[in-house]
């Protein structure tokens, strides 16, 4: 069963931001909202709603189904691959074709 708790949504938007080479600042201001707000959502105080999904799907890649469950099928091949890079290998799971 899928980790859907704050803090790993949090997390995997911090994986995603990270494998894109991007600080939390300039992901904020990309996203245009405060480093505060987007500081509560990657620290897992609130779940991003849909339109914040939706936003950071078209900057990243990253689907509403990676950050909600953790689903790395859907992805783009080049972020799958730096997410599963970047985790232990026990964590890792295969990326679909």
């Amino acid at each position: 069963m899928p980790d859907t708790s704050n803090e790993a949504i949090g997390r995997r938007l911090i994986a995603v931001r990270e494998a894109r080479g991007l600080h939390s600042s300039a992901m904020a201001r990309m996203m245009d909202m405060s480093t505060q707000r987007w500081g509560g959502y990657e620290r897992g105080r609130n779940v991003p709603p849909p339109m914040v999904l939706a936003r950071f799907w078209q900057l990243t890649g990253a689907t509403s189904d990676y950050i909600l469950f953790g689903v790395i099928a859907g992805l783009p091949m080049d972020l799958a691959q730096r997410l599963q890079a970047s985790q232990p290998s026990s964590d890792a799971r295969p990326v679909a074709s």
